[in-house]
């Protein structure tokens, strides 16, 4: 199933059978259970309103944990967007008792740089304003030596935390955690403090943080085309009038009493949720939450009053420009989330995208009429719209390819498609919701759903029954409904886009004392819970290797949860085998078979629930299939037919052709594709992706009439299978041996060149060299690559405690030191990278995206991070509580053992080497850490690649730091 667009968080509808919902008072902690397929839910309120998700799920000893406010940027003020989403980042900060040495002292300047902010709200003398800022600035440098910035999140890390996150959206703000079990408790006191009383500390820098992400956004060509659309959609919603960003006027000119005024207005316990699955007990678990949440004080929370839209007058058109590949984006007003078309509408969408299937992917895409092309629904809580959109080919106008797009909703409104189609998308729900409860992570979110929503469990999960009701006429007539004349466009132009413009403020440099506890801090990791025993893979119990024929082996691993299964046929050999293999045997993917035209391909593997895909790389090709486990034999089947008896249609492939030509004229002008073709130039050289390709000209060679030399090729090679699933292996390898055509396996295969050592060429005498990319935009990319030595898996754990001690979270290196104390970044990182097998190179990478006029300043502290990084004990703990707990705690499940196994074999290791590093973790000392440091990485030379705005760069600081080499687009991209 494909992703749903709910807000800006992507999720999706939930599908499979229930027990009905009791009602729950909210004025007493009363507990229901509801069975959803094998996941039991104990959901509670407490008197304060707070309302409680719980599920036991034991295969690994973590839980996983978000706090969920139905309140999102929606509700920002006008004046003042942006506010939800910079709250989020701020409840990172603390509170009186976390993140702070002396919050008396502290308080006193905080309260002054509060009222600062006010005065700079209300000022419109620019002179005055920028006065309050340096104000604001010496006041903000003055309280920073009272704070303990990070400390939550070192906090976590110690306790073994992964993944602490949270988001914002149109409509909730989500904050999460995966945590050992036997942190629960802990996690409460921490949760019930950390929410309780916020301190809005650091803000400043953290403010200028936030604006680089809004500098993301702003450089993100499908941003502001989504954003263009969505304000002409909704012309009085804060849907449409407000960004969850917010705007850059509202972002310089924040107000730390509207935010607070937000924090009281809907951070409150009768307004939230606690969502908590994984390896917990329930009773005990309700216990602690009744004791630390249950002080929580609830206040009434003001309903959101929803704009009164009016309706959508014909075709109205919205235009944007941006260089690159254009794009057109239809937006229909449909309905609300709770509406009753709403499932209606989902299956209308289905039917014209369903991610592999309907009428958009087999009428517009797989006959590549588009270069790309696709449907979304957007449904929230006051208004809803479906959103189509397309990719014209090259000599295509977007006029042309909107009227493609309104041709396929005719389609759907005269009735072509069929009832086979429309239980197909109800499978296909299912099956997703199946894959959904199998992880701590999507069983959160459904619960996560049901609380915002404000539907039950049980009537989320019998949708899949109310769209097997829906008859073909209903569709049609929802269909007809909606989707008339009244409609916005919008075109995205492929011309230049006007960057607004933006100056560095002159912040100074926090005095950070990272290296301090709080007394919270210090009573919170007083507890000493029962250290978790590690799980270490076996062998011999958690997989099974068997000969499949000669030189063929078969690998096969258990799904503990459900009937899905995946199968995958995977060959050494590729592109570099055959130049244009990977081009041709693609076309497996769009092709029939024998008597089988295409689309009806696409349907039977759809309507049979099974996900088939052929994929193609430099060393290596598959066939993959994903479905139930008793339509295995049905996919395998059909499967075959198509590698082995494909029907190519010449004219498709030469469309496809034609549209990746086009595909690479506009990745010379996409700021993302510029970035990882200077980064590949310069570690590969001529062996860069964008380099070592066929040519144009090539291209233009090439023939579907090569598709029977390359399968005989196929069948010569060795292969490996590799099975998930309930199946016993012995009937899997019936059907398999039943149904796989090539009967040379009987006999040993042919082994052809394996894929060539790993060697980086980023090698040059100088200390520090930048590869530099002129390209206008906000932001620049700054890369760090240092090629290291040959491979050698015994440094693995050092090389692991580096990456955690420099990039472990917000509590690392990396963060405090370029996005905390100077708010040079939004995305910083680096980390070292082993190779892949014996014989590969092992390389250091980073990372830091910055404002352009940022860039000499970023790129100074990132040399001197590498460099000399700060030698702190603090640090030090903290990576070596976290890596402790990820040893004890990481458990390597039936849909990534195999995975590991191979990269271990290639290693030249024959057994899981976590035991022997887990031993080897409590001899390690920070002398150790800087001795490696030292070794690999500081005295390297360094090289970074930069993609940014000449114009906006002072290149002649920048030349004082390093040689600089320019780099034209013509030398990283063949054509």
């Amino acid at each position: 199933m494909k992703t749903f667009l709910h807000s800006v968080l992507a999720s999706s509808l939930v599908l499979a059978s229930i027990s009905v919902l009791p009602t729950m008072n909210p004025a007493r902690a009363a507990a229901v259970t509801e069975s959803v397929s094998a996941m039991q839910v104990e959901q509670f309120v407490l008197p304060n309103g707070l309302k409680v998700y719980l599920n036991r799920k034991t295969d690994k000893p973590r839980f996983y944990a978000q706090v969920v406010i139905n309140a999102g940027s929606k509700q920002d003020p006008s004046d003042a967007t942006g506010i939800a989403h910079y709250l989020e980042h701020m409840l990172f900060k603390g509170s009186d008792e976390l993140g702070t040495q002396n919050f008396a002292k502290e308080k006193v300047l905080l309260d002054k740089i509060t009222e600062l902010y006010e005065k700079h709200f209300q000022s419109k003398d620019e002179k005055q304003r920028q006065d309050i800022l340096k104000q604001i600035n010496q006041l903000t440098i003055e309280a920073s030596q009272y704070a303990i910035p990070g400390e939550l999140d070192s906090l976590y890390s110690r306790l073994g935390a992964e993944g602490l996150n949270a988001y914002t959206s149109n409509e909730e703000t989500v904050y999460l955690v995966d945590m050992p079990s036997n942190r629960i408790e802990q996690w409460a006191k921490v949760e019930s403090e950390r929410f309780k009383d916020p301190v809005f500390r650091l803000f400043q820098s953290e403010l200028e943080t936030v604006y680089e992400e809004k500098n993301i956004s702003m450089d993100d060509k499908d941003d502001i085309l989504w954003e263009a659309v969505a304000e002409k959609l909704y012309k009085k919603h804060p849907y449409g009038q407000q960004t969850t960003l917010g705007t850059v006027e509202h972002l310089k000119n924040p107000s730390l009493k509207k935010m607070y005024a937000f924090y009281h207005r809907y951070y409150v316990p009768n307004n939230m949720a606690l969502v908590i699955t994984g390896d917990i007990d329930l009773a005990a678990t309700r216990k602690l939450i009744e004791k630390y949440f249950g002080t929580w004080k609830s206040a009434a929370v003001a309903p959101f009053q929803v704009p009164s839209e009016t309706p959508i007058k014909g075709r109205e058109q919205i235009d944007v420009n941006y260089k690159g590949e254009e794009k057109v984006m239809l937006a229909f007003r449909t309905v609300p989330y709770g509406h009753p078309d709403k499932d209606a509408l989902a299956m209308v969408d289905m039917l014209l995208d369903s991610g592999d299937f309907g009428l958009i992917k087999l009428n517009l895409v797989q006959t590549q009429k588009l270069r790309a092309a696709g449907s979304s629904p957007w449904m929230n809580r006051d208004y809803g719209s479906e959103h189509l959109y397309a990719v014209p080919r090259e000599g295509q106008s977007l006029e042309e390819a909107e009227k493609m797009l309104l041709e396929q909703l005719e389609l759907l409104k005269q009735g072509h498609f069929d009832e086979k189609q429309m239980t197909g998308v109800a499978l296909d729900f299912e099956m997703a919701q199946k894959r959904r409860l199998q992880t701590n992570q999507g069983r959160a979110s459904l619960m996560t759903e049901s609380f915002l929503k404000g539907q039950s469990l049980a009537d989320l999960m019998k949708a899949p029954q109310r769209m097997r009701q829906l008859t073909k006429q209903q569709v049609m007539e929802v269909a007809r409904r909606y989707f008339g004349k009244d409609y916005v466009v919008g075109y995205r132009h492929d011309q230049e886009y006007s960057f607004p413009k933006i100056q560095k403020p002159q912040l100074g440099k926090m005095k950070l004392s990272p290296n301090q506890r709080s007394a919270f801090v210090t009573a919170v990791e007083a507890v000493k819970p029962a250290p978790i025993q590690p799980r270490w893979v076996d062998y011999s119990r958690d997989f099974k290797i068997s000969s499949f024929a000669p030189g063929v082996l078969f690998y096969t691993a258990q799904n503990p949860f459900n009937d899905l299964f995946q199968l995958s046929f995977s060959y050494d050999y590729g592109d570099k085998h055959q130049p244009g293999f990977c081009q041709v045997m693609d076309e497996l993917n769009f092709a029939g078979a024998g008597s089988l035209k295409a689309p009806e391909i696409a349907r039977r593997f759809f309507e049979m629930g099974v996900k088939a895909s052929f994929s193609c790389g430099d060393y290596g090709f598959s066939m993959n299939l994903t479905g139930l486990d008793e339509k295995l034999e049905e996919a395998v089947k059909l499967g075959e037919q198509v590698l082995w008896n494909a029907q190519l249609d010449p004219q498709h492939f030469q469309a496809k052709l034609e549209n990746l030509i086009a595909d690479r004229a506009d990745q010379k002008k996409d700021p993302k594709v510029l970035r990882q073709a200077l980064r590949n130039y310069v570690r590969f050289a001529e062996r860069s992706g964008y380099l070592d390709r066929m040519s144009e000209a090539e291209l233009k060679q090439l023939s579907v009439q090569r598709y029977p030399f390359f399968r005989d090729q196929l069948r010569k090679q060795n292969f490996k299978l590799f099975y998930l699933g309930q199946l016993p292996r012995e009937q899997v390898e019936r059907v398999l041996h039943q149904h796989h055509q090539p009967q040379q396996i009987q006999v040993p295969l042919l082994n052809p060149r394996q894929a060539p050592e790993l060697k980086l060429e980023a090698r040059h005498k100088q200390p520090v060299k930048i590869y530099f990319l002129n390209n206008p935009s906000v932001q620049s990319q700054i890369d760090l690559i240092i090629p290291g030595g040959m491979v050698k898996p015994e440094e693995m754990l050092m090389t692991s405690f580096y990456n955690e001690y420099m990039d472990g979270g917000m509590g690392a290196v990396m963060f405090q030191e370029v996005r905390e104390s100077r708010a040079l970044a939004y995305s910083t990182w680096s980390y070292f990278l082993h190779g892949n097998r014996l014989g590969d190179q092992d390389q250091m990478l980073g990372y830091i995206g910055t404002q352009a006029d940022k860039s000499v300043e970023a790129l100074k502290l990132f040399i001197e991070l590498i460099k000399n990084p700060p030698q702190s004990a603090s640090h030090f703990e903290r990576a070596y509580r976290a890596l402790e707990n990820r040893y004890r705690t990481e458990v390597i499940d039936y849909t990534t053992v195999l995975g590991r196994f191979q990269y271990w074999s290639d290693l030249g290791l024959d057994k899981d080497p976590r035991p022997e590093e887990f031993a080897r973790l409590s001899k390690v000392k920070l002398e150790d850490l800087f001795s490696f440091v030292k070794t690999k990485i500081a005295s390297q030379p360094l090289t970074f690649t930069l993609v940014g705005d000449k114009s906006k760069i002072d290149m002649a600081a920048l030349q004082k730091l390093a040689e600089i080499e320019e780099v034209q687009v013509s030398q990283i991209f063949k054509d």
